[in-house]
């Protein structure tokens, strides 16, 4: 994809992943952190919140070692909620945001379906 001078964002899984994306070209190296946590079908094991940004900046590291251009953003694990963004990016050196999926679609139309569910559910008939 790079050689067609397309965008590429792979997950990474380890410092050494980020290595070889960045080796390859990649224009954005995407931390995976694992399932989301939360939601019906949310992780409930994994990576804690406070081991994150340590983690982040390890293959981030990594990855800018091999081409200082490349973009790091960090992705699913326990980064799920806005505020877990910002902890995760306000203690990191080399993260440059985050990238959403489970959090900017799945989490917020669960809350917003169950609690729609329940109001209609309280009509007295």
């Amino acid at each position: 994809a790079a050689d067609r001078d397309m965008l590429t964002t792979p997950y990474v899984f380890s410092a050494g992943d980020a290595r070889d994306m960045a080796a390859a070209g990649a224009d954005i190296i995407v931390v995976h952190l694992g399932l989301t946590a939360g939601g019906s079908i949310g992780a409930e094991t994994g990576v804690a919140l406070a081991d994150a940004p340590a983690l982040t900046d390890e293959w981030a590291a990594a990855a800018l070692e091999v081409n200082p251009d490349a973009l790091v953003l960090v992705h699913g694990g326990p980064v799920a909620m806005p505020e877990d963004a910002a902890f995760v990016l306000k203690s990191t050196e080399n993260c440059h945001g985050f990238y959403g999926a489970s959090s900017m679609e799945r989490l917020p139309t669960e809350v917003a379906l169950t609690e729609q569910t329940k109001k209609f559910k309280e009509i007295d008939l």
